[in-house]
């Protein structure tokens, strides 16, 4: 069994201190001293040690949408991004998660091409409540081993159609009867049919002021407070706006079991980049102002407790339809994270080491109920891992991303701190090539 050498850990902000760790059977056994003498040795080369990061949201698309992505190519970017446990969803798949013949369809298929550790969503549309047996389908999918159940309040999928305000009422009642979480895509249709009807163009301003911020504030507050209500464990999926996550907070500060994650693309970009780049940064909700990018900096560790990616790539033609409309919503991601969060945060003194760890895999453990078996550097947990050169300088290139989607609106810049090896369960699963 190997035993990590010259490696930091984090110990608190960014304070890290020199440490040992072995690994036996995928677990962490002993620290420092402890660790035993006789071991196979791995020098680290001062890098610093992170938990393996966890992407509690991608669309990895297998079985199904398999020319935008797959299983194959979606984990072996996580991988190269320090990602060792990712939560794919539901509703890109053929057919959706809503009952348990189509969980085990979808992890039998993955199971052979995964390259990192999963999770997978459940998921309740208002097709699937159809059936009069839409209970018993929720609590074999909780039995079988699903994280969560994913909901729209606005969909564009005829395969995955919303839930009105009273089904969610119906949906969160039993899922708090069973103790499950809900997942909750969250955009108010009024609001945003509203918006759509004084929108004339098909620029990206338009698509942006079609789908507003109040459609976000409106959506968590309506299924919030029903949460409230009924006593239900609610998640807020790619929050992109500070208001969002003000709203979050309030319910919070309501005693609301409710929670929240952002993405990337809502940190680092605005409406302006939205009008400059194009469809490369279109995704749903939309980016939004410099206002509400700052603000939801300031609830970053507060009610926004973890970094997701919404990883959800597609083929250049879907992307380029040659109206911004029709174009796809969706970017890769997850390749990106912890760099993001490297460079965004901790380069620009907006983000510690200590709340990256958390932001990036602790938070998320915890929340999924998978922790200390995920994310916790002690005896007995998951030996997942990120290591981690907080120097490195080097610029993102599209073409070299992992994914099959081959761009990001991160194309072309330059990032510091770069991930050079993951390890999961004990094994190395990823080394990056140095330049020659």
């Amino acid at each position: 069994m190997p035993t990590l050498e010259n490696i930091k850990i984090v110990t608190s902000g960014n304070d890290t201190r020199p440490a040992k760790i072995a690994v036996e059977n995928g677990k962490i056994v002993a620290f420092d001293d402890a660790c035993p003498k006789n071991n196979e040795i791995v020098d680290c080369k001062n890098l610093l040690l992170l938990p393996g990061v966890i992407d509690p949201h991608t669309h990895f698309d297998d079985p199904g949408y398999t020319w935008r992505e797959d299983f194959y190519h979606g984990s072996l970017g996580a991988i190269a991004g320090g990602v060792t446990t990712v939560f794919d969803m539901p509703c890109t798949t053929v057919p959706p998660v809503t009952n348990v013949s189509a969980f085990y369809n979808k992890k039998d298929t993955i199971i052979p091409n995964a390259w990192c550790d999963f999770r997978l969503w459940g998921g309740v549309s208002a097709e699937s409540l159809d059936s009069p047996l839409w209970k018993n389908h929720i609590e074999q999918l909780k039995n079988a081993g699903v994280i969560g159940f994913k909901t729209y309040v606005l969909s564009g999928m005829d395969t995955f159609p919303q839930l009105s305000y009273d089904e969610y009422y119906d949906v969160l009642k039993f899922a708090a009867e069973i103790d499950v979480l809900v997942g909750v895509h969250a955009e108010d249709p009024e609001v945003v049919n509203n918006a759509a009807k004084k929108i004339s163009g098909d620029s990206p301003a338009d698509f942006a002021a079609s789908r507003p911020v109040e459609a976000e504030v409106t959506a968590i507050r309506r299924v919030g407070e029903i949460a409230g209500e009924v006593g239900a464990k609610i998640h807020i999926v790619h929050v992109s706006s500070g208001s969002g996550a003000e709203e979050i907070d309030r319910l919070q500060k309501l005693g609301v079991n409710i929670s929240g994650e952002t993405c990337p693309q809502y940190l680092a970009f605005t409406i302006d980049d939205l009008c400059r780049l194009g469809s490369v940064l279109k995704c749903a909700p939309p980016v939004r102002s410099e206002e509400e990018k700052e603000k939801l900096w300031s609830y970053i560790g507060k009610s926004i407790s973890f970094l997701a990616t919404d990883h959800a790539p597609c083929s250049q033609k879907e992307k380029n339809t040659g109206n911004f409309m029709s174009d796809y919503c969706g970017m890769p991601g997850v390749e990106l994270l912890l760099p993001f969060a490297l460079n965004y945060g901790y380069h620009q003194e907006k983000l510690t080491l200590e709340q990256i760890q958390k932001l990036t895999s602790e938070n998320a453990a915890k929340r999924f109920n998978l922790f200390p078996q995920k994310s916790a550097l002690e005896t007995g947990a998951d030996a997942d891992f990120a290591l981690v050169n907080l120097d490195t300088m080097y610029k993102i290139d599209a073409e070299k991303l992992k994914s099959k989607g081959k761009f990001t609106p991160f194309n072309g810049i330059t990032f510091c701190g770069s991930v050079e090896q993951t390890w999961i369960q004990g094994e190395p699963v990823f080394k990056r090539q140095e330049k020659k």
